[in-house]
């Protein structure tokens, strides 16, 4: 329910005040706007209350309290040390963790061994064999306790991906918190329905047998996810996982492992406050070395969001033991501008679509295919929306539109590199396409500027 009203706050204050303005203007297009959208607003509200109130009140629901350190509670740090991105080039032989919109380093995790790997999946060995004997009712009540904490905490659990991340506040809540609430809601209410025997028909010859599906819980699942959504990254496999019955081990990305000390913390709270297992949801941190004791320790299953490349390596380490492998993989988005399209309309869906994120989103669409039609109105509005956008520090502003780039300068000089081939083989810089420069503030963080290439060739790197 908050949730619902934060986004509706949100959308209201960006987009929706110079809709009402109008309308009380006497704008008769406007004021049939407005009201559609106030109808539309009333019904999202009177449907999560009905869903919450369905949730809290099924049974009485553990209230969790996890107290947030120093970095997981303020918005802005004062007087840490810098990350040196350097150390990233000398083969580290533990995790650093930083903010990438300020650079302040935030700590350490260490490099865990083979040893330390099949310790914890021993760990879940025994948690999966408990858990998999709960009925749909303990899963559920598991399921609504992680649900009310995330709903009473919410602020928190996005400021913490925020600052893991460099993504802003709305793209926390929108992208994260909401998606998971509503895979929450969804299981909870679905998730028997799927799981339940199957009866299935039998032919005449045994007409006097019954025959059934069972689903039966695996036991250990592994799941290895990357840094661009911390949050729901760890929520969404666990969120499954419980409801199945089984336990979990999580991978967290080398460069978003700050966040699950927060978030594993109120994991175990919830869990054990539901009257779980103990060592149900655990995680591992380290880098390629790490996954692959992973992958190959003694799990039943393996999940893996990332890049086509890793998933290769992912799925022929798994193959070795015929593990069933999941993977969830990147690739180059296309999105489709017919020549009858609302073209203002369009350019708010597709800058909103592109930078969700600062663009590090798997489901963003990357490359515009224009008819020509409507090409030249298309890039002309697009840039002019882009030099508006405002970027910086998250948890500086309220107001910020575009975050940073979670992975550092390694990957902004990347950036760059796309950038300049694609310019050196014929495309146009519309907007951005350059590196903050020295004594820019952006320049202190990880920050590349929102940006647009126009006429791009087929050969281009990008």
């Amino acid at each position: 329910m908050i949730v619902t009203l934060t986004i509706l706050y949100t959308a209201y204050t960006r987009y929706g005040s110079p809709w009402v303005a109008k309308a009380l203007e006497g704008d008769q297009q406007a004021a049939v706007v407005v009201a559609v959208v106030a109808l539309v607003a009333g019904f999202l509200v009177l449907s999560s209350l009905r869903k919450l109130a369905g949730i809290l009140l099924a049974k009485s629901i553990p209230k969790v309290t996890v107290a947030p350190s120093k970095e997981e509670s303020e918005n802005i740090l004062e007087g840490y040390p810098k990350f040196d991105p350097s150390l990233l080039d000398r083969r580290p032989k533990t995790v650093y963790c930083w903010d990438p919109s300020t650079m302040d380093l935030l700590g350490e995790k260490p490099v865990m061994s083979k040893a330390d790997v099949d310790q914890i999946v021993a760990k879940a060995r025994v948690a999966s064999d408990a858990w998999k004997t709960s009925t749909f009712e303990q899963r559920r009540h598991a399921l609504r306790t992680l649900l009310r904490f995330v709903l009473e905490n919410q602020e928190t659990i996005a400021r913490v991906s925020v600052r893991d991340s460099g993504k802003t506040v709305v793209d926390a809540m929108i992208g994260e918190v909401l998606t998971s609430c509503e895979k929450f809601q969804w299981t909870i209410a679905n998730g028997e329905k799927y799981l339940r025997d199957e009866p299935r028909d039998v032919g005449a010859l045994m007409m006097m047998k019954k025959v059934h599906v069972k689903w039966e819980p695996l036991g250990v699942i592994a799941a290895i996810v990357p840094w661009n959504y911390p949050f729901h990254n760890v929520f969404n496999p666990m969120i499954a996982t419980i409801m199945t019955g089984n336990a979990l081990v999580i991978k967290a990305s080398e460069y978003a492992s700050w966040s699950i000390d927060y978030y594993g913390k109120a994991i175990n709270a919830c869990l054990e406050a539901a009257g779980a297992p103990p060592n149900l949801v655990q995680f591992v941190t380290g880098y390629g070395a790490t996954g692959n004791s992973l992958v190959t320790a003694n799990v039943d299953k393996v999940i893996f969001v990332g890049s086509p490349g890793v998933g290769v390596k992912v799925m022929e380490a798994a193959s070795k033991n015929l593990t069933p492998v999941v993977l969830e993989l990147g690739g180059k988005d296309p999105f489709v501008v017919c020549e009858d399209a609302n073209i203002d309309g369009i350019v708010q869906t597709a800058c909103r679509g592109v930078w969700q994120n600062m663009g590090q989103n798997c489901a963003g669409p990357e490359r515009f295919f224009v008819y020509e039609g409507c090409y030249d109105e298309f890039c002309d509005k697009v840039s002019k929306l882009v030099h508006q956008m405002k970027q910086g520090p998250p948890l500086h502003s309220a107001t910020t539109d575009c975050g940073a780039i979670c992975m550092g300068p390694r990957q902004m000089a990347h950036y760059q590199t796309l950038v300049d081939d694609a310019v050196s083989k014929g495309a146009k810089v519309l907007a951005g396409g350059k590196l903050p420069e020295k004594g820019d503030p952006l320049a202190s963080g990880s920050f590349y500027p929102p940006t647009v290439l126009a006429d791009v060739p087929e050969s281009a790197m990008i």
